[in-house]
């Protein structure tokens, strides 16, 4: 498996389950309350989220529509000390995931 293939898979995953990294949402999908917020959740993990990727990247961002509002996100990649990026991004025991999540508005 090429990296670019094993980061799409790593991605997908962590997108799907917000397993092996930390999400963060900004402050305006914060005030939309808990319940919309775990329907952005569903709805990224899901079909919306799997179409939003382009599908030659690493699927390590897009963009979706929850309710009439555009939802952006992007996966970054850091060491285990979180004090630098990941030297390889493929390797789960050197890397934590971080997933941003903010508002059209908030761009």
């Amino acid at each position: 498996m090429s990296p670019l293939q094993k980061n799409r898979t790593l991605n997908d995953h962590f997108r799907k389950t917000a397993k092996g990294g930390i999400v963060s949402i900004s402050w305006g999908i914060h005030m939309l309350g808990r319940a919309e917020a775990d329907t952005i959740m569903k709805k990224l993990g899901g079909a919306e989220g799997d179409s939003s990727c382009d599908a030659g990247s690493e699927h390590d961002s897009g963009e979706i529509t929850v309710n009439s509002r555009r939802i952006y996100w992007e996966i970054n990649y850091y060491n285990k000390a979180f004090d630098d990026m990941s030297l390889d991004s493929t390797n789960p025991d050197q890397t934590t995931r971080f997933m941003t999540l903010l508002l059209d508005s908030e761009l």
